[in-house]
């Protein structure tokens, strides 16, 4: 299933994310990150990815605690989406 993650931090935080996030985006087995990006305006970093079940969700953002908070939504492609509302609207 795919994630939307959005990372706050803190602003005297965003060395250390950096630090950590340079090059060393870390492999979590059952994670495929897909896209990430830096917001330079803000504190945030966005990273989509896919996952195979919940604890190898848990234990990909577990790492980052330690400098911020993650808010995790599951999301899917809009087509596939569209379609699945369709299918469960004529259900009703």
């Amino acid at each position: 299933m795919l994630f939307m993650a959005i990372f706050s931090y803190s602003p005297e935080d965003r060395d250390l994310v950096i630090e950590r996030g340079m090059g060393s985006v870390e492999k979590t087995s059952g994670v495929t990150i897909k896209g990430e990006w830096f917001d330079i305006s803000g504190h945030r970093v966005f990273r989509l990815f896919e996952a195979e079940d919940d604890v190898r969700l848990a234990a990909s953002i577990f790492s980052w605690t330690d400098l911020g908070v993650a808010e995790v939504i599951p999301v899917m492609e809009t087509e596939k989406a569209l379609k699945l509302l369709k299918k469960v609207g004529k259900k009703s």
